[in-house]
């Protein structure tokens, strides 16, 4: 009998170390994959801090990136003149009570320079100080839809708003009250992080070579916040000196991406041929109010 009871006890144990063994099995299998998704975080999180801080050395953008809205106008060809009266007079009288009570920090408010159905003829750029200010415009366009008066909107024929990222900027020293501005929306192909590279190596370095060569008094790189389903992602502000300064662009142009072609990193990307944008329809507007 003890022989007996001595096999069962034996079995017995067996048994229950193979169970043992199994239910740790399981454990192990349940705890490393979320160990490794775990660690697969961890490490994502350490890549893309680099890859943020890279590109953030490279140029800093603007401290108001995410604050501005851009607002485009259609009406009929005939009351482009009602319309850009309106502008001038109901609209600006707004904005300027706006900005000094603090609601926005700045304001354009631009005007196509020809009749064009495929384009906006009203273009205004709105940034506010704080996402605060920004949260707060909901209240204005409860009674003021996208900053026109009663009779603004009955001109239009179609509002198009978009908030939007300053990426990029910057500004001359001296700027001419005669100012031309040139609107080029484009279409990215690139992921949003690509395309800001892009601009700081190809892009940013011939507007600066614009600048030093005296055609150009700013320029302001946006790019949509919700792009989805918007006609552009990335859109470009050049304010031109005055007319003589945009009757140069050409020959400006061609001189600057001659004297960027002895710099190796830019002649690299101008090589490379990448399709990394396609540019829509250009615009040429004049100022209705600036500030």
């Amino acid at each position: 009998m003890s022989v007996l009871f001595n096999r069962l006890e034996t079995w017995g144990a067996r048994r229950w170390r193979r169970r043992a063994n199994v239910y740790r099995h399981i454990q192990m299998m349940r705890i490393r994959p979320l160990q490794l998704f775990r660690w697969m975080l961890a490490v994502s999180a350490v890549l893309m801090g680099t890859q943020v801080h890279g590109v953030a050395s490279a140029a800093e953008p603007p401290a108001d990136g995410s604050l501005s809205l851009i607002i485009t106008y259609h009406t009929a060809p005939a009351n482009r003149p009602a319309l850009h009266r309106e502008l001038a007079q109901s609209v600006v009288r707004e904005v300027q009570r706006w900005k000094r009570d603090g609601r926005i920090k700045r304001y354009r408010v631009l005007f196509n320079r020809y009749a064009d159905s495929d384009n906006w003829d009203a273009m205004a750029l709105l940034t506010f100080a704080t996402s605060s200010d920004l949260y707060r415009w909901r209240t204005i366009e409860q009674t003021t839809p996208a900053a026109l008066s009663r009779k603004g909107l009955a001109l239009t024929t179609a509002i198009h708003t978009a908030p939007v990222d300053l990426i990029r900027t910057d500004s001359a020293a001296d700027t001419s009250q005669n100012a031309v501005y040139v609107v080029i929306p484009y279409k990215t192909l690139v992921s949003p992080s690509d395309y800001v590279n892009y601009a700081d190596g190809y892009v940013i370095p011939q507007f600066k070579g614009w600048m030093e060569e005296g055609v150009l008094s700013r320029y302001a790189l946006y790019t949509s916040s919700f792009p989805a389903g918007r006609p552009w992602t990335a859109m470009v502000i050049l304010q031109y000196k005055d007319e003589a300064a945009l009757s140069a662009r050409d020959a400006v142009v061609a001189k600057v991406r001659e004297r960027l072609k002895h710099n190796p990193e830019w002649k690299a990307i101008s090589d490379s041929k990448k399709s990394v944008r396609t540019e829509e329809q250009v615009v040429i507007a004049d100022p209705v109010a600036v500030n």
